[in-house]
């Protein structure tokens, strides 16, 4: 993706970013946002396979997520919808390098991930089991319900070769910001979680966990960029099953370990293996997971859970024909 000022980043993104107007100056740019088909896991970068209508439905649920925002008084980029796949946005600039804060107009380069609940798959799990997170820092649970008491907030970098949890000082350091932005971040993040928590709960969705972009604008107000409740930013359940990126993670077993090898080997993304193709019919019952998961965000109606839930099952089906090895799907 291409930022104003000739330095590039992410580009094995799943977006594509078309500038009108650069940020300068304090100012707030002008850009659009295009959601491409494509998709990436475990941060190896664009995958072989198209997801048709992926963007349709990922820009849709960004839009509907957007408007759920704006009622709720959080702050976002969004201008309009310019394409059924495309928005229109209020583009931040971005300094890596200048020695000062991060200032008005500018991204501040930190993801911030947002915790509802703990499921299996969860990073949390391996990082406490490896030592690098303290037990203590995460919320209890409550009795019956799985879920955290409270929102669990943690940092990662945005802008590394692949992204990593941050503590507190790391990430005002890599974020450019002052101890009390983070915990404007954090208060932000959990307010995030909670729109996104309470339109699953509408719809008939679990959020387990999310992540977001953050800015300042002109007055270095915060405000939320790249967008929120999208199946590529968070993870979703319709009842037992992710209905989310996690389906396209589930179908490259073994590959998040690669990744993280070839890392610790310094091995340069150029030479990483790639992976082969999907199987076609995989590729179309996500693309059917992607489509009825929009049209339920979007619409709500029972007829759309109901095409869902079909979808899932084909989903599924699909896994147990393809590999009858692989690991149900929890």
């Amino acid at each position: 993706m291409p930022i104003p000022g000739g330095t590039t980043v992410k580009q094995w993104s799943t977006k594509d970013l078309h500038v009108i107007r650069p940020a300068a100056d304090g100012r707030a740019g002008d850009a659009v946002l295009t959601f491409t088909d494509r998709y990436s896991v475990f941060d190896h970068g664009v995958m072989p396979d198209l997801v048709p209508g992926k963007g349709r439905a990922s820009c849709a649920m960004a839009v509907r997520s957007f408007a759920l925002l704006e009622r709720a008084g959080v702050a976002t980029h969004f201008v309009e919808q310019v394409a059924d796949d495309a928005i229109r946005i209020r583009l931040l600039d971005l300094d890596l390098d200048g020695p000062g804060q991060t200032g008005p107009a500018q991204l501040i380069p930190l993801q911030v991930v947002y915790r509802r609940q703990l499921r299996p798959e969860s990073s949390v799990h391996r990082r406490v089991a490896a030592g690098d997170l303290d037990p203590a820092s995460i919320p209890p649970v409550e009795p019956g319900t799985g879920r955290l008491e409270s929102v669990m907030v943690e940092f990662t970098s945005k802008f590394e070769e692949t992204d990593r949890f941050l503590d507190t000082a790391e990430a005002a350091r890599v974020g450019r910001v002052a101890p009390e932005d983070l915990t404007g971040l954090t208060e932000r993040a959990r307010r995030v979680c909670t729109v996104v928590d309470e339109h699953c709960a509408t719809v008939g969705l679990t959020l387990v966990d999310g992540k977001a972009e953050y800015g300042f604008d002109e007055r270095r107000g915060l405000m939320l960029v790249d967008h929120a409740g999208t199946p590529d930013e968070n993870r979703f359940y319709l009842d037992d099953t992710p209905v989310c990126k996690e389906l396209l993670r589930a179908l490259h077993p073994g590959l998040r370990e690669r990744v993280q090898g070839w890392v610790r080997e310094g091995l340069p993304r150029s030479r990483w293996p790639r992976p082969e193709p999907l199987d076609p019919e995989l590729v179309a019952a996500v693309a059917e997971v992607y489509a009825a998961l929009a049209q339920l965000w979007v619409a709500g109606t029972p007829a759309a859970r109901d095409r869902l839930s079909a979808a899932v099952e084909t989903y599924r089906a699909g896994c147990a024909a393809a590999a009858p090895a692989r690991e149900e799907l929890r």
